[in-house]
């Protein structure tokens, strides 16, 4: 399993993270991509650094080729995508080809933070398991 988190404005072009200001929105991207060709029922933890709110979970019809954020491509069918005060939370199916989650924050803390990778597992076979890295964010008041 391979996974990958990236964070864009909300037309799409990559964020500067060392140069956020308070208020602006980033849209977060998630893309597991799994190696196995059998049904994988995945859970998916990002949890957000200090600093940021998730504003919205994005739907399917977000995505796709007429939806709001259409850049993005197809979104994943979750069986549940959750904002938490601290991270955001997924549960779905994979069956062999990559998938996209995508979810909107909001910063509004300054300071600096450190933010964790997102973590993938799936659910009955604790051996197959994906991380991305942390990275570090920067918001100016």
């Amino acid at each position: 399993m391979l996974a990958s988190k990236s964070l864009h404005t909300l037309d799409g072009a990559p964020a500067q993270l060392e140069s956020l200001a308070q208020g602006d929105r980033l849209v977060v991207q998630i893309t597991l991509d799994p190696r196995e060709r059998r049904l994988q029922p995945l859970i998916v933890a990002d949890l957000l650094p200090a600093g940021f709110e998730i504003e919205a979970v994005l739907r399917p019809a977000d995505g796709g080729p007429y939806g709001p954020y259409a850049w993005l491509g197809e979104l994943a069918e979750t069986k549940i995508a959750e904002a938490r005060d601290d991270r955001f939370l997924a549960a779905l199916d994979v069956t062999g080809d990559a998938r996209t989650l995508a979810y909107i924050v909001r910063a509004v803390t300054p300071g600096r933070f450190a933010s964790p990778g997102v973590v993938v597992e799936d659910m009955y076979r604790p051996d197959v398991f994906a991380r991305t890295e942390a990275f570090r964010v920067a918001i100016a008041g």
